[in-house]
């Protein structure tokens, strides 16, 4: 997988850190990689919409930005 930012800066790893990097950017693609299996692009999308953003910093999480993205469609109503 290969994760963009916003200004596309990008970085390549497996499925699992991809979707972790991808929760905790804002405006962040995936593309998969040549060799990466048929729809691990859509996976990794799927997956960081349910992790948690920085999920790796202990403490609450009552803000929009702390949540994950199906958190906040949950939140509000959707």
């Amino acid at each position: 997988m290969t994760v963009l930012d916003a200004f596309n800066a990008g970085a390549d790893g497996c499925e699992h850190h991809g979707a972790r990097l991808l929760a905790s950017l804002a405006g962040g693609r995936v593309y998969a990689l040549p060799d990466a299996p048929s729809g691990a692009a859509t996976r990794v999308s799927k997956a960081a919409a349910g992790i948690r953003p920085f999920c790796w910093v202990d403490g609450p999480r009552t803000e929009p930005s702390q949540l994950s993205d199906i958190e906040n469609q949950a939140r509000q109503g959707r």
